[in-house]
């Protein structure tokens, strides 16, 4: 039977649920996404087998197929705003979409095929604001791990305390550590790490809103549910380690520095001896802290003997220091902060881990390890 669904509509549940499907797959029909109109709606999904992402419109008729994910999200991103039409063809496996005299015509494969997640069961069930959660996910993804060898970086750590719901990320030379009030019904959350994947669709998922996102977990997957969107994952499972012994106390060399500023010295410095086409890329940065504020500097230098100094506006206290650290990873920390923050970086030695925090997030805590220059 023919369906009939605004461009837009299609598109935007397309969009949603299309970035949990892998281009490469042994398993053809995993390359596809579930279309299901049925009661005035139409349900689109996707899954790698590890995570599952469902998303609905308004549409009109009947229908029950999977096609190429790749291909319907192209096709209806050639159409213009307006009404289409989704038709099987008879006596072939294959769908077409049509727009007036526009024709685009796709594979199917049958929906009996594609692999459906079961329901999670028993499990610990409770909502939070979409911009606390995003906060959480966001501001961690930039120290999740992408190491395989270490696959219990590879997300987000979630748990609670007496008062808080706590995510932490970190890949050996960056963590972060970001708290939100502990939503009702959360205390009961065993600790779980959501895969980086399944933090980048939620992200995707949630946008700009506003409402509340509902959250369900077992131990082993978890769920999230926004308006007619649904995500379900599975947990990473491992023993995430002690995070809380990496960052260090609060130590008297203290520098005092507005975030924008100290990331526009790390990309002042590095624009020179990190220039492309380099194949030996320079990381590392020197940080000079005199005991005269105006004497404050980061250099950085490369094999050919190219080098860059620029000073850095900031206000330090504690004996005169100079430290190395990666410039990549500086700017991803102090990055998380709001911009115009007031930076407070602390450090026990030139060896010792930087702790990171502002004025503007009390409950957000960056560490960056050392390097040598």
């Amino acid at each position: 039977m023919k369906v009939e669904i605004e461009r837009d509509a299609l598109l935007g549940v397309l969009e949603q649920v299309a970035g949990v499907v892998e281009r490469r797959n042994t398993i053809p029909v995993l390359s596809n996404l579930l279309l299901i109109v049925d009661a005035g709606k139409l349900s689109v999904t996707g899954t790698d087998l590890d995570i599952e992402a469902t998303a609905s419109a308004s549409a009109a008729g009947e229908l029950r197929t999977t096609v190429p994910a790749e291909k319907i999200l192209a096709a209806v991103k050639s159409f213009k705003a307006g009404k289409l039409t989704i038709a099987p063809v008879e006596g072939r496996h294959a769908v077409t979409v049509k727009q007036g005299r526009g024709v685009r015509t796709l594979s199917t494969l049958p929906a009996d095929d594609f692999p459906k997640r079961p329901a999670l069961g028993k499990a610990v069930s409770f909502s939070i604001p979409c911009v606390s959660l995003a906060r959480i996910f966001a501001k961690c993804t930039v120290a999740q791990s992408s190491d395989e060898t270490r696959y219990y970086l590879m997300g987000v750590f979630l748990h609670t305390t007496d008062t808080k719901l706590r995510g932490a990320a970190t890949d050996g030379h960056r963590l972060i550590r970001v708290e939100a009030d502990l939503p009702d019904g959360a205390s009961d959350m065993a600790d779980i790490i959501v895969p980086k994947k399944a933090v980048a669709q939620v992200l995707q998922m949630m946008g700009k809103s506003t409402g509340e996102i509902a959250l369900q977990t077992n131990g082993t997957a978890i769920a999230f549910q926004l308006g007619d969107g649904t995500i379900i994952s599975k947990l990473i499972e491992g023993t995430y380690p002690d995070y809380n012994r990496v960052i260090p106390d609060v130590a008297q060399n203290s520098i005092s520095v507005v975030r924008d500023v100290l990331i526009a010295a790390a990309s002042a410095v590095t624009s020179v001896v990190n220039a492309e086409g380099d194949k030996s890329k320079v990381r590392a940065v020197a940080i000079d802290m005199g005991i005269d504020d105006e004497a404050h500097e980061m250099t950085a230098k490369d094999q050919s003997g190219t080098s860059a100094v620029e000073p850095i506006a900031a206000t330090y206290k504690g004996k005169p220091l100079q430290f190395g650290v990666n410039s990549q990873y500086l700017r991803d920390v102090a990055g998380i902060f709001a911009e115009g923050a007031a930076l407070t970086i602390t450090l026990h030695d030139p060896a010792a881990p930087l702790r990171i925090v502002s004025d503007n997030d009390p409950d957000l805590v960056g560490v960056i390890m050392p390097m040598r220059v």
